[in-house]
């Protein structure tokens, strides 16, 4: 029992040595000037580099819009709160520049107030992001995000007053388009 245990620490304290952790984050910003909406989304990120290929992470989002009043709607205020794990695949590699694509869910607590009514509603997703980081150094990486392949959703009572998902559009698809960009640094230990 004991050769058991000491050769599975032993494998553990091996896999670890070989391992990576990399913490970060990403920013995203989008202004609507003719339907006077802006979205802010700030999402610190924090992975563990499996091997060359494969790395696991896990994202917290926080995520505020505003809507400003219009002939049409009332304005309203959202705050958003969600977390995201993922499992992240590098299936190119040019020299410092690396292609990967992530692959995980996110869900998301909404809190919406408009005209002192407060609505509460939940946001989810699941899919692929594909991206691109490019080594600056050893330890520091810029990382892009460039789109969405998956399903996006929120609750009916949140969809039937009007609200955005922040995380995009609800439905099936894929989008890659100027509002769907995120941009982040990542510190490689």
């Amino acid at each position: 029992m004991k050769k058991i245990l000491l050769t599975a620490l032993f494998a553990v304290f091996a896999f670890t040595a070989s391992a990576q952790v990399y913490v970060g984050g990403s920013a995203q910003f989008w202004r609507n000037f003719d339907a006077n909406k802006t979205q802010v989304t700030v999402a610190p990120e924090v992975g563990y580099v499996l091997s060359s290929d494969w790395a696991l992470g896990i994202s917290l989002e926080y995520s505020y819009q505003y809507r400003g009043e219009t002939a049409v709607t009332y304005s309203n205020k959202v705050n958003a709160f969600g977390v995201a794990p993922y499992a992240r695949y590098t299936f190119a590699n040019f020299g410092n520049v690396n292609l990967f694509v992530d692959g995980g869910f996110g869900f998301m607590a909404l809190s919406s107030k408009s005209n002192g009514d407060t609505v509460n509603g939940s946001a989810w997703q699941v899919g692929l992001k594909p991206g691109v980081a490019v080594n600056l150094t050893k330890n520091l990486s810029f990382v892009a995000h460039v789109g969405f392949v998956g399903y996006t959703d929120c609750n009916n009572k949140y969809k039937q007053l009007g609200y955005d998902n922040p995380f995009g559009e609800n439905g099936f698809g894929c989008r890659v388009d100027g509002s769907n960009l995120r941009f982040g640094l990542y510190y490689n230990f």
